[in-house]
């Protein structure tokens, strides 16, 4: 691994190449991160427009934008475990129903 390094450091060309590398990975990890921010600050944004436009009122501190966004997502939680119940008891009687015809046309064979 030394003879590697030394290698890298001690030869112009790889280390142009390997500093060309370190800059590229940089380039793209802070890419990374400026995409991440302005996609959160849009959400943010659009969160803001959905308060207004269901006329909650918009947290004025983080602690009520923290708050605020915590009873929304309980909200959404609990929406998706009744449609998840829903589902589950229609496919039970989608089932049901298949399974006693399937019985009714093998009994009547």
């Amino acid at each position: 691994m030394d003879s590697l390094f030394e290698t890298t450091l001690s030869n112009p060309i790889y280390l142009a190449i390997f500093a060309i590398i370190v800059i590229l990975l940089i380039y793209a990890i802070v890419k990374k991160i400026i995409k991440l921010v302005i996609s959160i600050g849009i959400i943010l944004i659009l969160y803001v427009f959905y308060l207004r436009y269901t006329g909650q009122d918009v947290p004025k501190t983080i602690d009520d934008l923290k708050k605020s966004v915590s009873e929304d997502v309980d909200k959404a939680k609990e929406a998706a475990s009744k449609s998840i119940e829903q589902v589950k008891e229609s496919t039970k009687k989608v089932v049901e129903e298949k399974a006693m015809e399937k019985i009714d046309e093998i009994l009547s064979n």
